[in-house]
C-alpha cells in the first residue's frame, strides 16, 4: 500500500495521463464540437482570417481566447481539412492542459506541506470520478477553464505561502485571469474585485503596477473582439436576454425537475416552455413598440423578482445544489435499468458533494483560522459563480470552472484531518 502512495504522489500527471489515453476509448463523452460546433466552426473562422491576410469574418459566440488556444492543434492539422483530425488535435491539446492544471495544483500542496496521504487521497478522488478529463474530451473551452483556475489557485498560494516570489508570479498571476476571462466571460466581475482586493493587500507597489498592467489585456481583448466580431455583440447580447429570462422560470413550477432543459425532446420541463412564450410575448411587445430589447427583458426580470421574493428565495436555494449536481442526459434519457441510470448518479454526485461540503467547512475553518489571504479571494471565485448561476441560467459547467479551487480545499481539509489525527497520536 506504502508503494502504491509513493507512486501516486510521486507522479500525479502521469496518472492523469494515463486516464486521459483511457478516457478516449470510453463510450461516454461530451459533444464532439460543443453546442451547435460554435466554437469549432470559429476557429476555422479565425484560421481562414488569418491565411486571406486578417479579412474576413469570425463567429465569435463562446471565449474570444478559446479560439486562440485551439488554433494551435488545428493549424497543425489544418491542411487536411478533416473534422476528425482537428478533433483528436484539440483533445490531445486538453489533455496537456489538464495534466498541466495537476501539476500546478500538486505544486500548491507541495507549497502548503501537505502531507503524503492527503496528496494521495486528492488524487484518489480525482481518479474515481476524473469529470475534468471528460470535459477534455471534446472542442470545449472547459479544460481551459480548469487551468486557469489552477494556475490562479498555485500562484496565489505562491505569492501567500511560499519563502519567496517575484514579479514573474504577479505577470502569471494577471495571465492566469486574463486566460480566465478570455475562456469564461461571465468571470469579469470576480476578476474586478478580486483586482480591488490586491490592491488593497500589503504587497509593494510594483508588484501590483504589474499585475495590473497585466490585467489591462482583457479591455484590449474586448476591443478586438469588438472589432472581429461583426454582428455587433448581436449573439451574446441574445443569450444574455434569453439566460436571464430563462433563470426565472428555471425551477419555478417544477422545482426538481434538474434534468438540463433543450427542448429537443419529450423530457423537456413546463418551465422551459413556459419560459419560450414569455419571450416570445417580450420579443413581440419590443418590436410592437420599438423598446430595446436588452433593457426591456432586464426590467421585466428584476420587477418578477421583486414581485416574488419567496419564489425567488426558493428558486435560489434549490439552484445552489442543482447547479453543482452532475446529470447525464442520455444516461437518464436512455432506456436502461433504473438501478444502473440513479445507481451512477448517484456514486458521481456522492463523490461531487464530498468536495463541496468539504470545501464549505474549509471556508469557515479558514476564515475562523484568520487566513484571510487564501479564504477571502476563494469566497469572490465561488460566490461570483453561485451568484451567476441563480441571476442567469443554472447549468454545472458554469460551475465547473472552480473545480480546482475545490480541490484544493478539500486537499486542506485532508491535511487538517491528518494532522489532528497525527497530534492525537503523538500526544497518546
Amino acid at each position: 500500500m506504502n508503494k502504491i502512495i509513493d507512486f501516486g504522489v510521486k507522479h500525479p500527471v502521469l496518472i492523469t495521463a494515463i486516464l486521459c489515453f483511457i478516457f478516449y476509448f470510453l463510450p461516454f463523452k461530451p459533444v464532439p464540437f460543443g453546442d451547435l460546433d460554435q466554437i469549432h466552426i470559429g476557429i476555422l473562422d479565425l484560421l481562414k482570417y488569418i491565411l486571406n491576410g486578417f479579412q474576413g469574418n469570425i463567429n465569435i459566440e463562446k471565449g474570444f481566447l478559446t479560439l486562440f488556444c485551439y488554433l494551435i492543434p488545428y493549424s497543425f492539422v489544418y491542411t487536411f481539412h478533416n473534422d476528425q483530425l482537428f478533433l483528436l488535435s484539440g483533445i490531445i491539446f486538453n489533455c496537456v492542459f489538464v495534466c498541466l492544471s495537476i501539476r500546478l495544483l500538486f505544486k500548491a500542496f507541495a507549497i502548503m506541506d501537505f502531507t503524503k496521504k492527503t496528496k494521495f487521497y486528492t488524487l484518489l478522488i480525482l481518479c474515481l470520478f476524473p469529470i475534468h478529463i471528460y470535459y477534455a474530451m471534446g472542442i470545449l473551452g472547459e479544460a481551459f477553464g480548469f487551468f486557469a483556475i489552477a494556475a490562479f489557485v498555485y500562484i496565489w498560494v505562491k505569492i501567500n505561502y511560499a519563502h519567496e516570489y517575484s514579479s514573474k508570479d504577479f505577470v502569471y498571476l494577471g495571465l492566469s485571469l486574463v486566460l480566465l476571462y478570455g475562456i469564461k466571460p461571465n468571470m469579469i466581475p470576480f476578476i474586478g474585485v478580486f483586482m480591488v482586493y490586491l490592491f488593497l493587500c500589503k504587497f509593494k507597489i510594483n508588484y501590483k503596477l504589474i499585475f495590473g498592467s497585466i490585467i489591462l489585456i482583457i479591455p484590449v481583448l474586448i476591443f478586438m473582439e469588438k472589432k472581429l466580431d461583426k454582428s455587433d455583440f448581436e449573439f451574446k447580447n441574445t443569450v444574455f436576454r434569453n439566460q436571464i429570462l430563462w433563470s426565472r422560470f428555471e425551477l419555478r413550477d417544477e422545482p426538481f425537475n434538474w434534468m438540463p432543459q433543450h427542448g429537443r425532446d419529450e423530457f423537456a420541463s413546463n418551465d422551459y416552455w413556459n419560459n419560450l412564450k414569455k419571450r416570445a410575448e417580450l420579443d413581440s411587445i419590443c418590436t410592437k413598440y420599438k423598446y430595446d430589447k436588452t433593457s426591456y427583458y432586464i426590467q421585466w426580470v428584476k420587477n418578477d423578482i421583486f414581485d416574488n421574493p419567496l419564489l425567488t428565495l426558493r428558486q435560489y436555494s434549490l439552484k445552489f445544489f442543482q447547479s453543482q449536481s452532475f446529470f447525464i442526459s442520455p444516461l437518464l434519457k436512455s432506456n436502461k435499468n433504473k438501478v444502473v441510470k440513479y445507481g451512477i448518479h448517484i456514486y458521481i454526485n456522492l463523490i461531487n458533494y464530498v468536495l463541496i461540503f468539504s470545501g464549505i467547512w474549509m471556508m469557515y475553518y479558514l476564515f475562523r483560522s484568520k487566513k484571510y489571504k487564501l479564504a477571502i479571494p476563494f469566497l469572490f471565485l465561488w460566490g461570483w459563480s453561485l451568484l451567476y448561476v441563480f441571476v442567469f441560467h443554472s447549468e454545472q459547467r458554469y460551475m465547473f470552472p472552480i473545480r480546482p479551487m475545490l480541490i484544493f480545499l478539500f486537499a486542506y481539509c485532508i491535511n487538517v484531518i491528518e494532522l489532528k489525527k497525527n497530534k492525537n497520536a503523538y500526544s497518546l
